[in-house]
């Protein structure tokens, strides 16, 4: 039998009718394969990695200590507490007799005494002595000096612990909480009193809190890297040799020298969400971890087994100062100094206890999904098509010989005539986000925007066109102020770092500066008056999802910028769309853009995990990183449906070789006659499997085989993803190479 006839055979949709089961077999057409479009009709070989998911083991995870010989009984909610007066350490047992405990257990042999006790503090200070010039830390937990000094007081559900460290004399209030399923961990700071020469730099909370000796316990950490990653405990390995250390959301930009902020990168994905977790046996036992308070300073730790005298462990630390270098004249000397004023936070961790078939990855990212349920917006139009998200380039400038140059790349008619090319194929339900709709063009613009380009069309074609679409976006950025343009003042208008610099991104024809706070209020609300009356859906705004920064220069702070993005966010009616958007803006989206779909692959990451897609998608759209740069388009388009995420593209009339030597360069194939083709190719693909969950909650993902993925929605569809180069049998059914399945039966109530 050919390859194309046994791909024919394997195309079949049953038409989906309440309470029948459907199946999509393939999903590719007869006709795709002889057009021959790159790198999706190609069945390329699948290679095992950290990338895809992995069966874990389902070895009983047996209790790794028993209950403290000496402690404090207390009667909580959430049970019977046992309390280490001396380190604050707890202990409570969970429904299936699995003793969690925030310490490792005080009798294991061959560890030095100077180790245990760090592990048994319930908190690990780092401080600053002021009075040195070098900024040298000093650690302490709660047994590193004899004149520390804890009082503990027993509260409804709990305690309260007031803790003065004997050598930096610093106290701390600590209030621990046992309600139901969950513990409840709190350090005001209004109960942070610094009163001699030592300064914070950082607090470490219950930092050994589910740590694993070695490979004792089967199970793994979950880490929020990128799109979701776990690390499965295992033996010391000697070869690894740092921890996993990372700031959430992103690296805290403001206390740096870099002049040229697009070099100031972090290594791998980012962290979108203050959460983690560890399982104790897959589907037995859990714990889920959410900071509800002090995220904007927080980091996620994992220390590996070869640098914790071989235990495992994930906990978070919150950072209040920083030393940075401050430039003393024009060529490059500079001082070391320490920040004064510490970030200000209260600190707040939610830890909830999971067993049975929760105590998964799957159950914290529904454990996190229920936390956001009020205050996420959900979808509600339904429709009988996903949606495909087209990114269109009207007008870019760039610098000529003697006059800038104007690039028309698309007029308001010829990407309407790309719609109606689209719709003539079968694809109406589009989301198009126009970018460079006034004269300065894509790069120029930001942050002034007044009018569209009258190079593009007026008005009318401009409705003419929003008719076509489901949704039509203008493309701004408030964040960001080009030098080419107007809208702000270079002297007053500017935020600045710790040091006095200014933030800096260049580019090839321009720079970029942060608008201080105030400014990007008063950009934004002016450039919504002033573009409100156009007929669009509403606004696609570049950096404000995921760009958090210090405006020192005016005393106001990360937690200031937070509250204003959700304040201007919510003046609006219109639509808003975000790209590469923190946790804290998930609130106030209808689509998510640039949505994650890897985690960072580190040697030291075993799995990626849609934790992100199980939190979000059936609330919110997700839309991929655009398909035109797909290099294996099969295995990206698989990940879409895998992870219910919808497929975008950049299109537009001109060719993209008119982007050369423009802020725009990297874009190489963009012109719609080139890429139609793929665009409606591709959507299809994708459309013929998560249309049948629009609006739909992915309930659970389990690993059916190595390689394949079956993925279970709230409305009874079963979506049987198979990355391998190989048929795969699902029950009765075969999945084709590089393809899925559909199948379940639809609840209709």
């Amino acid at each position: 039998m050919s390859k194309a006839l046994f791909f024919k055979r394997m195309i079949m949709i049953v038409i989906l009718i309440s309470s029948i089961s459907i199946g999509v077999y393939g999903a590719i057409e007869q006709s795709l394969l002889e057009t021959g479009i790159p790198s999706f009709d190609v069945i390329s070989p699948y290679v095992d990695s950290n990338k895809y998911t992995h069966e874990k083991s389902d070895q009983v995870a047996l209790n790794q200590q028993q209950i403290f010989d000496e402690y404090l009984e207390i009667d909580t909610d959430a049970g019977t507490v046992y309390l280490d007066e001396a380190s604050l350490a707890f202990q409570i047992v969970n429904d299936n007799g699995y003793i969690w405990s925030s310490t490792i257990d005080y009798d294991v042999e061959g560890y030095p005494n100077t180790f245990k006790q760090r592990a048994r503090s319930a908190i690990i200070l780092e401080s600053y002595n002021n009075n040195t010039t070098s900024f040298a830390i000093t650690e302490e937990n709660l047994f590193t000096d004899a004149r520390n000094v804890i009082d503990v007081d027993l509260i409804t559900n709990g305690f309260h612990a007031t803790i003065t460290f004997g050598k930096s004399d610093i106290t701390i209030g600590l209030t621990v909480l046992f309600m139901g399923n969950q513990i409840k961990v709190s350090i005001p700071e209004d109960e942070i009193v610094e009163s001699g020469d030592f300064k914070i730099s950082s607090i470490k909370v219950y930092p050994y809190f589910g740590a694993v000796l070695e490979d004792d316990v089967p199970g793994y950490v979950f880490l929020p890297d990128g799109v979701g990653a776990l690390v499965d405990y295992k033996p010391t390995n000697p070869l690894i040799g740092t921890n996993y250390q990372k700031e959430i959301y992103d690296r805290n930009i403001g206390y740096n020298l870099t002049e040229n902020m697009n070099e100031f990168i972090s290594g791998g994905t980012k962290i979108y969400a203050p959460v983690f977790g560890f399982v104790h046996g897959v589907d037995q036992n859990a714990v889920f971890a959410n900071i509800t308070s002090g995220s904007e300073y927080g980091v996620i730790n994992l220390y590996f087994p070869s640098r914790t005298r071989g235990f495992t462990t994930v906990f978070s630390e919150f950072v209040f100062r920083k030393p940075y270098s401050q430039p003393i004249d024009k060529i490059g000397n500079t001082i070391s100094l320490l920040q004064q004023f510490g970030n200000s936070m209260d600190i707040e961790i939610e830890y909830t206890l999971l067993d049975g078939s929760d105590a998964n990855y799957v159950g914290m990212a529904k454990t996190y999904r229920s936390y956001l349920e009020d205050s996420l917006q959900s979808d509600t139009e339904l429709q009988n098509d996903i949606p495909l998200k087209l990114d269109v380039i009207g007008i870019e400038k760039t610098k000529g010989l003697l006059f800038d140059k104007t690039i028309v790349m698309t007029t308001f008619n010829q990407f309407k005539d790309i719609v109606s090319d689209l719709e003539s194929k079968g694809i109406s339900n589009i989301i198009a986000n126009y970018q460079g709709f006034t004269s300065n063009g894509v790069t120029w613009s930001a942050p002034k925007y007044e009018r569209i380009s009258s190079r593009l069309g007026n008005t009318k074609d401009l409705e003419a066109l929003s008719l076509l679409l489901t949704d039509l976006y203008f493309v701004t950025e408030y964040n960001k102020a080009s030098n080419q343009s107007g809208g702000y003042n270079q002297y007053f208008d500017l935020a600045k770092k710790i040091n006095d610099q200014l933030y800096q991104y260049y580019s090839g024809t321009d720079i970029k500066f942060l608008l201080e706070y105030q400014q990007v209020e008063d950009v934004m609300e002016e450039s919504m008056d002033r573009l409100g009356d156009y007929p669009i859906s509403g606004f696609a705004i570049e950096s404000m999802g995921n760009l958090l920064y210090d405006d020192f220069s005016n005393q106001r702070y990360l937690p200031d910028l937070i509250q204003i993005y959700h304040e201007m966010l919510s003046s609006t009616e219109l639509n808003i769309a975000l790209y590469d958007v923190n946790a804290y803006l998930w609130d106030s989206i209808d689509n998510f853009y640039d949505f994650p779909m890897y985690s960072s692959q580190y040697v030291t990451l075993d799995d990626t995990v849609p934790f992100m897609s199980i939190v979000l998608s059936g609330n919110i759209s997700l839309f991929g990183p655009n398909a035109n740069f797909y290099p294996y388009a099969r295995d990206e388009l698989l990940r879409l449906v895998d992870f219910n995420v919808y497929p975008s593209f950049v299109v537009t009339h001109e060719s993209s070789k008119k982007l050369q030597d423009t802020g725009l360069e990297s874009i190489y194939s963009s012109r719609y006659e080139d890429i139609k083709l793929s665009v409606s190719s591709y959507y299809e693909f994708v459309n013929d499997a998560l249309k049948y969950v629009i609006g739909s909650t992915i309930e659970n993902r389990e690993v059916y085989l190595n390689g394949v993925m079956e993925i279970t929605y709230a409305n009874g569809v079963i979506i049987v993803v198979n990355y391998t180069n190989q048929i795969v049998m699902y029950e009765t059914e075969a999945i084709a190479p590089k393809s899925y399945l559909v199948t379940g039966s639809v609840d209709q109530g």
